[in-house]
């Protein structure tokens, strides 16, 4: 799922008032004592030489700054989450605070954009609202804000660390995330939630959820997104009063691994693949898989230790336990195939604590042989969450323990067994489809009781109409003497010949529209993700529905 908001920028009006901008003379700001509020410590701040290329800007223009008592008017531009000065120097938003400030004077009053980092500050300076609202639009996509109260009320609890919250001047209602600080026990780990937050807004990987805003003041972070309802990848599992459908299963799987597809695109990784970090959203009815609290940090053989301590020894590849290498996309596969075999040889009623995972860990080469013999024996496997032979072979290839052995996110995505999946899934859909509809046998017998009222009423107006066209059943009379399908017959048999097959002829047209109207009421009838009727050559047949199984397919 990629999905990035975008802001839409009146740029005609922003140019007519860049202009009124440029022309406006600030000078009589500095004789006011309290215009030390304006000045911009930008001398301080870890500004870079830019040495790329930039294609498309977000916004670009110039404002007002005030630097040691002097007002200058520096050239901005804001694109991929950087603030470009003077088209040479950038700073990187996602390590600043914005905020909206006003600074007033007598009669006068002027709009301010303070962007704050821990090197220092800096401030633009607006004499008009528009454009500071326009340029405030496009920093807050990339940059946070420090009013995270003042604008957004929690209400209720959704899952460890996220709520729903109600956005209090529009009464909308949001997902937030929220990363309290003393959480955060080293510089480490604090890299690791910026590394998240950097990944989040960068809108490219597949099934992240999508964000809004990011808050941060000093006792949170809060990452606002759409509103959803979900629950963790464990509480499923845990709340299920039945087992989880194949092609549910299935569908969880695959978009973790689309996502890990995503990441290994950008040259990232996850890190933490675990069932706490899988979630299943409703998004507006509708099911999404998410993949949340990535642990991406460009580990090295000097700072893995933290690695190994922060995530449970199980979740650990063996690579990585050896420090014969640090992780990466390879070992997210093996992540998600020890969570994939979890899930799979879950009964109801266990726990997922330390004992049970420890030993399900410690067996699963003797559990999945054992299981791999039910199958060859066509038996049902002993677990309600395994289904098939062919989703055992995932589950080894996803864990496999040489790294050069284990099968590719790419390979994993095309594997046999959600091809499988998903054709069991069509054909249910085509059997359930064929149960709604009505027997043959009742479509016959509705068809022949309208061919007799049809017959009967054909009947009648022939009776009414005879003795009117006696002369051109006489004509008729002597072609169709003449006919191979009746010869030698006297008048009167023939006068009642052509009026049968007058008859016939209407009825031949009504049955023709009755069958039409009857396959229309049969198609209002059925559901319509289960088919549609079509015509062709007079005869009608059920043409299966298009296949909306897009999460098995790339």
């Amino acid at each position: 799922m990629k999905q990035n908001k975008v802001n839409k920028i009146d740029y005609e009006l922003l140019q007519k008032i860049q202009i009124n901008e440029s022309n406006v003379n600030l000078s009589w700001v500095l004789k006011f004592p309290n215009s030390h509020q304006l000045q911009s410590s930008i001398q301080y701040m870890a500004f870079i030489d830019l040495h790329i290329e930039i294609q498309k800007y977000d916004i670009q223009g110039a404002c007002h700054i005030i630097i040691n008592n002097q007002i200058e008017f520096p050239y901005l531009q804001i694109a991929e989450g950087m603030l470009i000065f003077q088209k040479s120097k950038c700073l990187f938003l996602c390590d600043c605070i914005v905020e909206k400030q006003k600074f007033l004077c007598h009669q006068s009053q002027l709009f301010l954009i303070k962007i704050t980092n821990n090197q220092g500050h800096l401030i633009l300076v607006f004499a008009h609202p528009v454009s500071s609202r326009e340029w405030f639009k496009i920093l807050k996509l990339s940059a946070k804000q420090n009013n995270f109260l003042q604008k957004y009320r929690i209400q209720q609890v959704i899952m460890t660390n996220i709520f729903s919250v109600l956005q209090r001047r529009k009464n909308k209602k949001y997902v937030a995330q929220i990363i309290k600080k003393r959480d955060i026990h080293d510089q480490d780990q604090y890299e690791i939630i910026n590394n998240y937050i950097k990944i989040l807004r960068s809108g490219k990987i597949i099934n992240y959820y999508p964000v809004l805003s990011i808050f941060e003041d000093n006792e949170s972070i809060s990452i606002i997104t759409y509103q959803f309802v979900g629950t963790t990848f464990e509480t499923l599992l845990l709340s299920a009063q039945t087992i989880i459908p194949q092609s549910d299963l299935a569908f969880i799987i695959y978009s973790v691994l689309q996502s890990l597809r995503s990441l290994q695109e950008e040259e990232l990784f996850h890190g933490y693949v675990c069932l706490e970090n899988i979630i299943m959203a409703n998004v507006l009815g509708s099911l999404q898989v998410y993949l949340i609290n990535s642990n991406y940090k460009p580990y090295n053989q000097n700072n893995l230790d933290f690695y190994l301590n922060f995530i449970p020894k199980y979740l650990v590849a063996p690579e990585i336990l050896s420090q014969q290498n640090v992780p990466s996309v390879k070992s997210d596969i093996y992540q998600l195939g020890i969570i994939f075999l979890l899930v799979s040889f879950y009964t109801q009623g266990q726990t997922f604590n330390r004992q049970h995972i420890s030993k399900m860990y410690q067996s699963r080469k003797e559990l999945i042989k054992q299981q791999e013999t039910n199958f060859q024996k066509c038996k049902d496997s002993d677990f309600p969450n395994l289904f098939s032979a062919c989703q055992l072979d995932l589950i080894k290839k996803m864990t496999e323990n040489d790294p050069d052995k284990r099968i590719s996110v790419n390979d994993a995505l095309k594997h046999a067994w959600f091809i499988n999946t998903r054709d069991k899934l069509k054909s249910q859909k085509i059997q359930s489809m064929n149960k709604n509809l009505p027997s043959l046998k009742t479509i016959i017998e509705m068809v022949e009781q309208s061919e007799q009222d049809i017959r009967r009423k054909s009947f009648q107006v022939s009776n009414v109409q005879l003795k009117k066209n006696k002369l051109e059943c006489a004509t008729s009379i002597q072609q169709f003497e003449h006919s191979p399908f009746h010869q030698q017959q006297d008048a009167n048999s023939l006068v009642k010949s052509q009026e049968s097959q007058n008859e016939i002829i209407d009825e031949e047209h009504e049955i023709s529209n009755l069958i039409y109207q009857l396959n229309n009421k049969q198609y209002h009838m059925m559901p319509s993700q289960l088919g549609h009727i079509i015509q062709d050559k007079n005869q009608y047949r059920l043409k299966q529905a298009k296949n909306h199984l897009s999460q098995f397919q790339d």
